[in-house]
C-alpha cells in the first residue's frame, strides 16, 4: 500500500522498526494489513490493497 503525507509539514512514520520521513504529498509504499492501514495516524493516508493478515496459529490439544 501507498501512504501518503497529506498534512502540511513534514511528518515521521515508524513501521515495523523502520522510520520514515515524508515531505507533504510525498508516499512510501508499505505492506500493510487492513487493520494496520485503519490504524494510520493523521496526517497520513493509506491506499492500495492491504495483505492478508497473518492467522493466528491455534495451540494443539493433546
Amino acid at each position: 500500500m501507498k501512504v501518503f503525507n497529506r498534512g502540511a509539514e513534514a511528518h515521521k512514520l515508524s513501521h515495523k522498526g523502520e522510520e520514515y520521513l515524508l515531505a507533504p504529498g510525498n508516499h512510501v509504499e508499505l505492506e500493510l494489513t487492513h487493520a494496520e492501514a485503519k490504524a494510520m495516524p493523521s496526517p497520513f493516508e493509506a491506499t492500495g490493497t492491504p495483505i492478508k493478515a497473518p492467522k493466528a496459529e491455534q495451540e494443539k490439544k493433546a
